[in-house]
């Protein structure tokens, strides 16, 4: 009897441990709206937690687009829609918009930082990934995504943008905005903090502000539709050279007369963006 006891002590331990493991191989799909993970009426995120998920899921933050100064998350919702329906977790964020007076692009990358570290320190409760994030966006949100990956001190496993502003160095798109449209340079001039003036040298602001000037070696996936008269193809050649310069992986997809929906507003633009948005997250996001 008395050898008896450690054995079943030890059965009952090995019964728990297999049971807890177990359950987290089965927990169940959540989704969790409006979620706080700052102090601004704008810090708010819907997060997807996919079943049966682990440390191991891949998880992605998701940046709407709207030029940094309008847009909400309701316009990442079918990004995450797609990825929740390939096992993968996402938080779609929403952050403060830019303004003329202290609210430029450091700012929001604060907000997406906020919204990290809410995750980090949900991660456990969550049985989900405290690392190795996977940034997501669309056109201002690519931007966000970009800078993000590219600034940030923590790890990013992978990028993926679609229709992305990446160099305001660029004086002839500059220029295109100050005589086809004006309000988007005055949304550029809040985002970055520095007014434009083609009469004048360019404020280092627009430099500041410019993915290409912050490469950093994180698999970055780009679509840009080849006719986006917003943001021209150009600039996702201009980043294309330079991550090859610099011998980081990458890939852009090019989407043949597509304008600035990148191709999202047919089913088949949307098949191929989603399918290979998919597979770079579970290749590099993991």
């Amino acid at each position: 009897m008395r050898h008896l006891v450690p054995a079943i002590s030890a059965l009952i331990i090995f019964a728990a441990c297999a049971s807890s493991k177990k359950t987290a191989g089965q927990l169940p799909e959540q989704k969790l709206a409006e979620v706080s993970y700052g102090s601004f009426p704008s810090s708010k995120m819907d997060v997807f937690l996919p079943a049966n998920r682990t440390p191991k899921t891949p998880f992605v933050i998701i940046m709407h687009g709207g030029a940094w100064t309008i847009g909400t998350k309701v316009w990442g919702t079918r990004t995450q829609d797609s990825l929740a329906a390939h096992g993968i977790a996402s938080a779609n964020i929403e952050y403060r918009y830019a303004d003329d007076y202290n609210t430029h692009y450091p700012e929001l990358l604060k907000d997406i930082d906020s919204a990290i570290r809410y995750c980090i320190a949900h991660a456990k409760e969550w049985n989900t990934r405290a690392t190795n994030f996977t940034m997501n966006g669309e056109s201002a949100g690519a931007h966000l995504a970009l800078m993000y990956g590219f600034m940030s001190d923590k790890k990013i496993g992978a990028i993926v943008t679609e229709c992305a502003p990446t160099d305001f160095s660029d004086t002839a798109m500059l220029n295109h905005y100050a005589k086809a449209d004006s309000n988007i340079l005055h949304a550029i001039a809040k985002m970055t903090g520095a007014r434009y003036d083609p009469l004048k040298p360019l404020d280092p602001a627009y430099a500041a502000a410019s993915p290409v000037s912050h490469v950093k070696n994180i698999p970055t996936l780009m679509f840009h539709g080849t006719a986006d008269q917003l943001v021209p193809f150009s600039q996702a050649t201009t980043l294309e050279k330079k991550l090859t310069q610099k011998g980081v992986t990458h890939q852009l997809v090019a989407m043949p007369g597509a304008g600035h929906d990148v191709g999202f507003n047919t089913p088949e633009g949307r098949s191929k963006i989603y399918g290979e948005m998919v597979e770079w997250i579970w290749k590099y996001g993991r």
